[in-house]
Order: C-alpha cells, then sequence, then structure tokens
C-alpha cells in the first residue's frame, strides 16, 4: 500500500510539473504589439526605387545551411559563416528589395542573433520591416535528444528596403486542422506581411508569404486568403506576392496533387516571374529546394501584371548553402499604363 500511495504521489507531481511546464513553454515572451515592427537603419532620406528594379525572395532557414530542422550540432561558427556569405552576395546583387522567411530575431538556436539587424546594417539597407512568427519560451523540437530542441525561439520574416517602408501589417494565416492542439500550440505561425514601399511612380505593395510545409489543404486555403487580400489592391497599386509557397508548380514533373499555385497563376492579372515556358526549357534551373541537391521549386515570386512588367528572372544557384532554399530574383519595370496613371 505504501509504494502504491508514493507512486501514486510521484505520478502527481510529475504531471503538475509537465502540466507547469507545458503552459510555460508555450507561452510567447512578447506582446502581440511587438509583432509588427518599422526599422531605420541609418538617417537621412533615401531616393524612391526607381522605375526599374530587383526583387529577392530568399527563405534563409535560419542561416542554418543543410542542418535546418536536424538535431544536430549547429556551432556559431556555421552561422557566422553563412552570415558573411549571405551579406555578400546581397552586396553584389543589390536588390532593391529583399524578402526573408525564416529569419531570426532573438532566438537559442542561432545565439540570440537579430539575424535582420545584421544582414541590414552590413548590406548596407536603410530600412527595414519584421513581423514575428514563431515566439514560444521553449520549443521542443527536434525533438531528441533533448539537448538539440530549438527552446527559446523568437522567429519571423521580414524586408529589407532600399526605399521608404511606410507600413507593416502581419496578418496569421490558418493551422492545419488536422493537426492535434498540442502540436498546434507550439507550432510556426503561417504569416502574410504587407508592405508598402515608396517608388518613382506609384507605393508599391509586398506581400510576403510563408505557407504551411505539410497540409496541402491548408495551403489551398492560405493561397484562397492571400488571393483575397491582393485582389483588394490590385486595381490601383502595382503588388509584389513572394515568399516560399511550399508547393511545386501545377505545370512541373513532380507537381503536388493540390491547387495552391494554380489558385494564384488562374487569377488574369497574376503572372510568375520565372514563367510556365521560361520554367519547362530547363526545369532543374528553377529548383529552389533543397540547396544541396535541388528537385524542386518551391520559392515564387508572382506580380501585377497590370503595373508591372518582368524583364528577368532567375534562381541564384551562386547562394550555395547558406540556407537549405535557393533565392529567387526578379527585375521588373511599370508598365507604360502605370506611368501615364501617375502623370
Amino acid at each position: 500500500m505504501k509504494i502504491l500511495k508514493i507512486t501514486t504521489t510521484l505520478l502527481l507531481i510529475f504531471l503538475a510539473a509537465f502540466t507547469v511546464f507545458y503552459f510555460w513553454a508555450r507561452s510567447p515572451v512578447y506582446s502581440e504589439s511587438e509583432y509588427s515592427k518599422l526599422i531605420e537603419f541609418s538617417s537621412g532620406t533615401a531616393p524612391a526605387i526607381g522605375d526599374t528594379f530587383s526583387v529577392i525572395t530568399y527563405n534563409i532557414g535560419y542561416l542554418s545551411g543543410m542542418t535546418n530542422n536536424l538535431a544536430v550540432d549547429r556551432p556559431l561558427d556555421l552561422l557566422e559563416s553563412n552570415m558573411e556569405k549571405a551579406i555578400k552576395l546581397l552586396k553584389k546583387r543589390n536588390p532593391d528589395i529583399i524578402a526573408f522567411q525564416e529569419i531570426d530575431f532573438n532566438s537559442k538556436r542561432t545565439f540570440n542573433i537579430h539575424q535582420q539587424q545584421k544582414l541590414g546594417l552590413q548590406a548596407g539597407y536603410k530600412y527595414g520591416a519584421e513581423v514575428v512568427n514563431w515566439d514560444k519560451n521553449y520549443v521542443p523540437f527536434p525533438y531528441w535528444p533533448i539537448s538539440y530542441n530549438f527552446g527559446r525561439m523568437l522567429s519571423g520574416q521580414s524586408i529589407l528596403s532600399n526605399s521608404a517602408i511606410t507600413s507593416n501589417t502581419r496578418i496569421v494565416l490558418p493551422q492545419p486542422e488536422s493537426n492535434p492542439f498540442y502540436y498546434n500550440d507550439f507550432y510556426i505561425d503561417r504569416l502574410a506581411q504587407l508592405v508598402w514601399v515608396e517608388t518613382s511612380q506609384d507605393s508599391m505593395l509586398i506581400i510576403n508569404v510563408h505557407f504551411e510545409a505539410w497540409d496541402g489543404p491548408t495551403r489551398e486555403l492560405q493561397a484562397e486568403i492571400v488571393l483575397d487580400i491582393y485582389k483588394k489592391y490590385e486595381k490601383n497599386h502595382p503588388v509584389i506576392l513572394l515568399g516560399d509557397f511550399n508547393c511545386t508548380p501545377p505545370f512541373a514533373e513532380n507537381a503536388f496533387d493540390e491547387n495552391t499555385i494554380e489558385i494564384l497563376l488562374e487569377h488574369s492579372s497574376i503572372s510568375m516571374a520565372i514563367e510556365k515556358s521560361q520554367y519547362l526549357q530547363n526545369p532543374e534551373t528553377y529548383f529552389t529546394f533543397d540547396s544541396e541537391k535541388p528537385y524542386e521549386k518551391i520559392d515564387y515570386i508572382f506580380y501585377n501584371n497590370k503595373y508591372l512588367n518582368c524583364l528577368n528572372a532567375e534562381v541564384l544557384h551562386e547562394a550555395g548553402e547558406i540556407s537549405d532554399h535557393l533565392p529567387v530574383r526578379g527585375v521588373f519595370t511599370f508598365t507604360p499604363k502605370t506611368q501615364k496613371i501617375i502623370q
């Protein structure tokens, strides 16, 4: 009887401790009011983006290379080396606008380095906008061994710009309903980040997204929501929609059995920077994942063809294994219609 009482007591103590840990771990450190920030890296005025400009989207996987999400040692040297490579890439390509996904602001897994701050300052950008999609006291992933758990997490999406950013809005997209509640309690929030940037022609909207990775129906729902957002602005403004959509093109040989990308492409004013005919000439050239042995395209730049023309688009293989993704670059100009409207 004594053994049973002791066992029961120990079990109750364990359950109480686990419950306390669970609710502490899943809790955020910051308030939602701090989840959307505008940053000015240097003082003084900056010129508006010109008639021709370049844009990059890059899931940098918190600069972890091919170690992303693996239960392995991730030394500071690796992150610092990849940071230097990323800065060098940005200085070489000098995009007017760059949108990041999976960028850390203050996370244990990246030694509490504010990655956007460092990239923005050292690559010479004047403005930044960040949104948080993962704020937890403790993330127990990768699951085992415990020593490789991510722990304290503050991560998200961001945009750097050479031109003034006037607004930054964070929109949370649905989580998979099929996930158990305790999984979603620790899961990343998928976001649409809406950033307005000043250009020589008009205010331009950049929609930076990071879609669900594992659940196709949720991705399709997220695409529908983002399309509705796009429709609100397409008639009066140039819009660029870009990011990690976690889905292959519908015309790819290994296309996912879902309509995520088709939902966007079926809308008449939306064009893809790397269009179908370009992609089909040499699909391997346009794969963005993974960076070690690319086998699929899941990162995109879309644009409002009523206001913008795409002059050139490419996947930057030169980025190597800074991340497990490769960046996509597009060069754009405003349509004559846009210029006429502004005049």
